[in-house]
């Protein structure tokens, strides 16, 4: 008798465990985000001083007129200046450019942290306009969530799209050798590689890591997002697969990485991933599961990329206007 009890409430646990795993109303769980975050080698590697190339030296042109000790701000929106003529020999044609600068960027005469951020092959210098970026900057920066920064967001043409490499005509070297120099010179930026970022998306994302994976003596932090690397018709020199194996100072890098589950272009960015950790170069790579290559992804990711690119309070760039350089004295 007691071993027929014992089968039966057996039974009856089973029966019970059926119904509860077949309830309707049991939530599904939400899909998370995967995080990949990889760490620098512990074993200190003593490395020789890179030796830098200068940037381009440039007397910058003041353009706020109130005293740098007036940090109140009462403006809570930044602004975007649009820039719709910049002939490029580089390019031979006209390349135009939209610069986002801070609330009370006018008044306060601070020198600021500065994001190059370029498109897709498909956009142009709208896009991140378009994603929502001064929005979500503006009300950042009033949280403290956000330092203030400029953010420059040029248009590619037909040079973002194409293979062509230094020293012909490419993206790079046009924004290396005239965009950067003018920016430097029309705006008050902090003329430091530690507050200088690069960053993209899609086609975008492919020429940020190129640019910044070959001089990282311009650049202290890069965003790849969906980043379209095409490397099967990149030169090694290029190529960021082949850079992640072998460029030096990549450890001086902040670099993070991103896709949707369902982006096609997740199995290269996956490989560089994989290769930036055989060679231990500390890196961030974030996938989304419901996450595919379009602006709708874009949008709802920017709040995480302009918290990559800014840092956080205490390692990141200054929340304060106050702890930025006066801009009528040259660049620290």
């Amino acid at each position: 008798m007691k071993t027929t009890a014992r089968v039966l409430a057996l039974v009856i646990l089973m029966s019970v465990a059926v119904l509860v795993g077949c309830e309707p109303l049991v939530p599904t769980p939400t899909p998370q985000l995967i995080i990949i975050t990889a760490t620098a080698s512990p074993t200190p590697v003593l490395t020789p001083t890179p030796t830098l190339t200068p940037t381009p030296e440039v007397s910058p042109t003041p353009v706020p007129t109130a005293s740098p000790t007036a940090l109140a701000c009462p403006e809570t929106a930044g602004q975007v200046i649009v820039f719709a003529e910049f002939p490029s020999e580089i390019a031979g044609r006209n390349m135009p450019y939209r610069v986002y600068v801070p609330p009370c960027y006018f008044q306060l005469a601070r020198r600021y942290p500065v994001v190059y951020l370029l498109h897709g092959a498909s956009q142009d210098d709208t896009q991140w306009e378009d994603l929502g970026l001064p929005e979500v900057l503006d009300r950042g920066i009033q949280l403290g969530e956000y330092p203030p920064m400029i953010v420059v967001m040029p248009y590619g043409a037909g040079l973002l799209p194409d293979n062509t490499f230094p020293p012909d005509a490419s993206l790079e070297n046009y924004l290396l050798e005239e965009l950067m120099p003018r920016i430097e010179k029309d705006f008050c930026t902090w003329e430091d590689r530690i507050y200088r970022a690069i960053g993209g998306n899609s086609r975008g994302g492919f020429w940020a890591l190129s640019i910044a994976f070959r001089h990282p003596e311009l650049f202290s932090k890069v965003g790849a997002h969906s980043p379209a690397l095409d490397t099967d018709i990149t030169p090694a020199a290029y190529n960021p697969l082949e850079l992640a194996l072998s460029a030096p100072f990549l450890d001086t890098l902040r670099i993070y990485l991103d896709n949707g589950a369902e982006d096609p272009v997740r199995p290269e960015v996956e490989r560089l991933s994989t290769r930036l950790v055989q060679r231990r170069v500390a890196h961030e790579y974030v996938i989304d599961p419901l996450g595919t290559h379009s602006d709708t992804y874009w949008a709802k990711h920017l709040p995480d990329y302009l918290a990559f690119y800014g840092g956080t309070a205490i390692d990141g760039w200054p929340r304060d206007a106050g702890q930025l350089p006066s801009c009528l004295e040259p660049s620290p």
